[in-house]
Formats: C-alpha cells, structure tokens, sequence
C-alpha cells in the first residue's frame, strides 16, 4: 500500500501552518501555534491514511476481480468435471465439464446436492469408505460409478478435498468410461481363446479359486479331441481351426447357470460343473460324446471327430481344488488307454498309477549314472529257413526300489520329461560297444536296429553323435539300424534331412509299428527306408479274421513293390509263421524265434552256431 496521501497531505497543512506560523507577531502565541501546527499534521496524516487505504482497497477489488475472472475461466476451460459443496452438500460452483458429464444445467445443478449424482448403494460405500478418510486426511482419491442426469451410468475417477478451514468439499471428477473400455477390452483378451473366443485356462483358473475359496463342490471335464491331429496333417490347419470353432459352438449349447465352458488350447477344452453329482456329471459327459462325435462339414467336406474326456470332482476324488486340472487330465489320458471315445472318472487306482509314474520319474533321473539300465537283444530271422539275420536292441530296467520297469511303463514318461535324450544316447553307444566287442572275439556281426525316438530327433545334433560313435568304435554304418514309428513323419520336414544324412552315412532305416499310424503311400514312397516292420496286433489277429490277414498281404505287398524289406513282429506260434510264409513275408521275430537276451546269451545261443556266409544281411 502506497502513502501517496499522507504525503500530499501532511505537504499542504506543514506549507500553509508554515506561513500562519510567520505571521505570529506575539511570542506568547508560539506555543499554541506549535500545538495547532502538530494537531494539524496529525489530522493530515490520518485522513491521509484513510485515503490511502480506501485507493489500495479498491485496486486490490479489481485486481481480485480480476483474478476470480481468471480462475473461473480457467476452471471452466480444463475438461475435467469441478464442483464445490457446502456444508449441507449442496452445490455451490460446478464448471462447464462437470455440467457436460452429468447432464445438468448450471441452474439445476445449484439445487442439487452430491447425493444426486450416485446410486444408493455408491452413497454407502461413500459414506462406509470415504467419509472416515476425509475427516483424518482432507482429501480421498478413488473409483465409484455416476449417474447421469438421464439415469445411464458411468465409470469415475474421482478427487474429493476439503476446502481448509471449512467444512467444503471440492471434487475433481474425470469419466474413464474408454478407459474402462480399453481394459476390459485387454483383459478379454487375456483371459479368452483368441480362435474359438472361449475363456482360456487364466479364466478356468479363476473360476476354480473362487470356488475354492466359497467351498463350491467343482467338477471339471477335461475334454480332448482323438485323432485332431490327423485333421491338421491331412486337411490342413485351417480345417483344424474351423473345426475346433464349431466343437466350441457345440459345447457352449450345454452352458448355463451351472455349466461353463473354457478351450485351454490347441484340441483341449474343459467344462465345469458347479454342484453336480455323479449321476449328473456322467449324463453331461455321455451328451458331449454324442454331440461332438457327429459329424462336422468343414469347407464343404465332412469331418469327423470324437473326445476322450476325463473327469475329476470336489470333494469325490479331491479336496485340493489346485489339482483339480492336473487329475482330470490323468483321467482323460486312461479314457484314451480305454479306447477313445469315452470318458473315465479319476480314481484311486488312477491315484496310484500316477503316484507310481511320479517315483518312476524320480528314479528314471539318476538310472543312468547308477548303471540301472542294460540292454537286451531280440533276434530277427529269415522265415523261409529261420536263420539269423539281425537282432533289435531293447532297453530294459531293473531299479533298486521298483524292480523291473516295463519300457512300455518308463519310455513314455522318459519321452514326456525329456529324459528320453540321454536315455537314447546311452543305448546307441551301449549297443555299438557291445558289437565292438563282438567284432573284436571275431563274432560274424549282423545288422542291430536300435529304436529312436521323435524327441531325439528334435535335439540338435543327433546324426552327428550316431557317427561320433559309429567311428570312435569302428562299425560299418551298413551293419546299424534306426526305428522309427509312423509318428514321425508328421515332423517331415524336420526328420527327413536327418534320415537323408543318416541313409547317405550307409546306416539303414525301418519304420516300426507299421499299420498303427497314419502314412500314406506318397509319403512312404518318399522316404528314405530300408523296412517296414508289421506291427505285432496284425500278426496276433492273423488267426483271429479274414481282414487282419488281407491286411497283412496288404503291407506286404506294399514293401514287395517299393523294394523294402518286410519284417512281422510278435511271431509266437507255428500257425502264425505259416499264415507269414504263405503270404510271403520274408522276416519276422518273436518268441517263436527266441526271446530277448542279454549279450552273453546272444553270443552262447546265436553268435557261436552262426558261420559268418549263412547270416544274411538287411541292406
């Protein structure tokens, strides 16, 4: 505040006191003129001071005016929704935006209060959550849902602050209805297939926490397609797509209150069942069958499809909702071993069988390093004169704690965990050792096939470690065999390049199991093998019918006329090997022949009655 007049006025009445002051002639009037002069200035500078104060607060109203010109419009520019309450809640100010958000004109919104704009149920939770936050902290910051002036609702965010020293309350509101949008948006996405647009294995596990934690009695269905992959190798994978969207079609007709459908993948679905009993779960597995297992038109072709379902239930097979998927699945695998196309609950026999591959596992891992595994040979003979032509290495494996372990037992879980890879390089060097030293007693060798599997095949390095050993123990490559299952060759352009490399290394080729799996002609055709073995189930059912023998000529020929050699597994009586003969089948092996033995045995029962020019070699 300036003192413009005090100074202008104390300057006249000192000037004019001044010159009154001069005119005094008697001295005894000095004094009260001295007085007079000081009550004077003293006026001035009051009256001064007043003036002053009445200027400075008068610019200081426009400056203020000014100011609240300057605030309003910029409270009334922001996009963001401005209001201020009173102490009864009332509005007193709302901006432009916050007009536009609930729909309210300025006029009806200065007669409403903050309770108009939330639904009963948002006011609790304001007044439960929000009230006790504000009166510690002055100021709360959260999500709730506004009603518009229309009734429709929206998703907020919201700040709320107390105006200090008062009891007013000013909120800062923005809509985050596109937000929302988007994040719902996103965790669709995360939590549904994005082909079939069922929810995935995030929303089932979701789905069965929330179960878990109100105690529901669960069930779950875990549904797998047999066979899908020959739709994908055969058709293509835009027919396994489109078909995997019409299974999903099928299986959302079933949905309810109580039943929920996911797709955790590839040909895997699961369905949930929310308090259903044994007798009700079975009908709604049987239904699945049925409806799943007509037929599809896919692109104008039929297609056809069944499920193998297993089943496992709250509280009936477990307590452990976390384990409800991993059971389920085990049930399914059995419903496959079962046959296909049906459905089988998890049991305790299941339990024990999965217990049982649990320890195998564990005793699989440390086998090698303690010796637990040894090799025995099965011999293959010519059937016309039933001499010597070859043998087949099979692994077996005697554990400390379990005993003997069938392969049919070990191999598959040596092949799911992946163990299978230095399983199968500890056979292929075992064998080649062996025949080193049977080359090296002056023993006749003759071709010794080794078995390998699909998951060899995908580790790198496999053709080149086969020639490391081959060389390191000085055996002609023509003198090894590889087997190989029918399953490969959906891997085709991953196998055959090494099969390619290992025919040109002079290593022969066999495919095993021959008739179980799904080649076709043109791919036989193309690959690069020496033999086809007949799968043991057709010679066993040679006597058994008419087809399976048709059956047997069928392969037969068919490695006649692509110049293969023909080898029939499982001979175990003379009627089978006439049934062979008169079929011209030119090799077998079985019990007929001789049954597995070790390398000692081989050598005391074969090796040592064998003249080196009465053995035949496959080439």
């Amino acid at each position: 505040m300036k003192h413009t007049w005090r100074k202008f006025l104390i300057t006249i009445l000192i000037v004019s006191n001044f010159f009154i002051f001069l005119n005094f002639e008697l001295e005894q009037y000095y004094f009260h003129a001295i007085i007079l002069y000081i009550i004077n200035i003293s006026i001035g500078w009051i009256v001064g001071h007043q003036l002053d104060k009445f200027v400075f607060s008068k610019k200081e109203l426009a400056t203020a005016k000014n100011t609240l010109i300057d605030y309003n419009f910029a409270l009334e520019s922001v996009s963001l929704g401005i209001g201020i309450t009173n102490e009864n809640g009332q509005f007193e100010f709302v901006n432009k935006a916050h007009q536009e958000l609930y729909g309210y004109n300025l006029k009806e919104f200065l007669t409403k209060s903050w309770r108009d704009c939330y639904s009963i149920e948002t006011i609790d939770q304001l007044n439960r959550e929000v009230v006790p936050v504000l009166e510690r902290y002055g100021k709360w910051k959260g999500e709730v849902v506004g009603i518009r002036k229309d009734g429709s609702r929206f998703p907020q965010e919201i700040i709320i602050s107390n105006v200090e020293g008062t009891k007013k309350f000013i909120c800062v509101v923005r809509d985050i209805t596109e937000q929302q949008q988007y994040l719902n948006y996103i965790e669709h996405i995360a939590e549904h297939n994005d082909l079939t647009k069922l929810p995935n294995r995030r929303k089932l596990l979701s789905h069965i926490n929330l179960n878990k934690k109100a105690s529901i009695v669960t069930t779950l269905l875990f549904i797998d397609l047999d066979r899908f992959k020959i739709v994908n190798d055969t058709l293509g994978h835009n027919y396994g797509d489109e078909l995997l969207v019409n299974v999903a079609k099928r299986l959302t007709s079933i949905q309810n209150e109580y039943i929920k459908v996911y797709h955790l993948g590839g040909d895997e679905f699961i369905t949930l069942i929310e308090y259903g009993d044994h007798e009700y779960t079975e009908g709604i597995a049987i239904e699945i069958i049925n409806d799943l297992s007509k037929p599809y038109l896919i692109f104008g072709k039929e297609v056809f499809i069944t499920p193998s379902i297993g089943i496992c239930s709250t509280p009936e097979h477990t307590n452990n909702y976390d384990e409800l998927i991993e059971l389920a699945d085990t049930a399914m695998y059995h419903a496959k071993l079962d046959g296909k196309s049906t459905y089988k609950f998890f049991s305790d026999d299941i339990r024990l069988l999965l217990e049982r591959k649990s320890i195998i596992e564990t005793e699989l891992r440390r086998a090698i390093s303690n010796g637990e595994f040894f090799i025995h040979y099965q011999p293959k003979c010519n059937l016309a004169n039933s001499k010597l032509v070859g043998f087949e290495a099979l692994i077996r494996w005697n554990s400390p704690l379990l005993g003997m372990v069938s392969p049919a037992e070990f191999i598959p879980i040596a092949e799911e965990t992946g163990l299978i890879i230095d399983i199968g390089k500890w056979v292929i060097k075992e064998v080649l050792c062996q025949m080193s030293e049977w080359q090296s007693k002056g023993y006749p060798l003759v071709k010794v096939s080794v078995n390998v599997s699909q998951r060899q095949f995908k580790e790198k390095g496999l053709v080149r470690f086969i020639e490391t050993c081959l060389t390191s123990r000085k055996i002609d490559a023509k003198f090894f065999e590889v087997e190989i299952t029918e399953s490969l060759i959906a891997d085709y352009n991953l196998i055959i390049p090494q099969l390619n490399a290992l025919k040109k290394m002079g290593i022969g080729i066999a495919i095993d199991d021959f008739g179980t799996g799904y080649s076709s002609l043109s791919f036989i055709n193309e690959l690069p093998i020496d033999t086809l073995k007949i799968d043991q189930s057709f010679i066993k059912g040679l006597l058994a019918n008419e087809k399976n023998k048709l059956l047997v000529k069928t392969i037969i020929d068919i490695g006649t006329t692509l110049k293969l050699v023909v080898v029939a597994e499982g001979i175990e009586t003379t009627e089978q090997l006439g049934i062979l003969s008169e079929l011209n089948c030119p090799y077998g092996q079985g019990y007929l022949f001789g049954k597995p033995l070790d390398a000692k045995k081989i050598e005391t029962v074969y090796l040592r009655n064998y003249i080196r020019n009465n053995i035949e070699h496959i080439r």
